[in-house]
């Protein structure tokens, strides 16, 4: 099985269980991996060493959100929203299209700042992108935009569409419901490589086994920066 193996939610307070989380994928002899990095957030040099260092040793970092918290008035929406998914990050959610465009282009103009590769890949917490038409993409810097159907391209506005697995299982109804969800994406018949979305407590919850599961049958992982439409 070919997979996009990301790692999302990478904060100066998640370090530690995301090197956890990579030296698990490295003992099913994964190597390629996407790191979703938050940029704003209060980054000392040591922890944005450690990034380089990962950079270096060929995990791909990718843009996530500025925060990973909203921190303007909620919609009607955006509140429903994060009641049933969320939890509060989909920061995208009420803002207005100027101020998503400022959000997505300051988040990878940090990555420049800092003596990272600029990244190809940006991703919306919680795959929230909000109110935004593809065509205001163009302005963002990016070459793919995820989001929970797939990955956008800026520039030609198509959409590959990918399948989608995820494990962030804290309570008995997310369990469940991400089980159920996964063992049919499984199960579905598709040519088509699969996205393996981890996130950095993912491997000590409810579904640690399951993502271990998932980790094993992959035969090759990729990265974002190889995608054609």
């Amino acid at each position: 099985m070919k997979a996009f193996v990301s790692i999302h939610d990478v904060m100066p307070n998640t370090i530690t269980e995301v090197a956890e989380l990579l030296e698990i994928c490295h003992s099913f002899g994964l190597q390629r991996v996407t790191l979703l990095v938050v940029p704003g957030l209060d980054w000392q040099p040591a922890q944005i060493n450690q990034l380089r260092q990962w950079q270096k040793m060929g995990y791909e970092l990718a843009a996530h959100g500025w925060v990973h918290r909203c921190v303007t008035k909620k919609t009607f929406w955006h509140l429903l929203h994060g009641l049933i998914l969320s939890r509060g990050v989909a920061e995208h959610l009420s803002l207005n299209p100027n101020e998503i465009v400022d959000l997505m282009q300051k988040s990878c103009n940090w990555f420049v700042k800092n003596g990272f590769d600029q990244p190809s890949l940006y991703v919306p917490p919680a795959w929230a992108l909000g109110n935004i038409s593809k065509r205001r993409l163009r302005n963002c810097g990016y070459t793919w935009v995820e989001t929970l159907s797939g990955v956008v391209s800026p520039q030609t506005g198509q959409t590959r569409r990918l399948p989608l697995v995820g494990f962030e299982a804290d309570t008995f109804t997310r369990e469940l419901a991400l089980r159920v969800y996964n063992n049919l994406v499984l199960w579905m018949p598709t040519n088509k490589p699969l996205r393996i979305s981890i996130h950095p407590y993912d491997h000590k919850l409810k579904l640690r086994k399951s993502l271990r599961t998932f980790l094993q049958l992959c035969t090759q992982t990729l990265s974002y920066s190889e995608i054609t439409v």
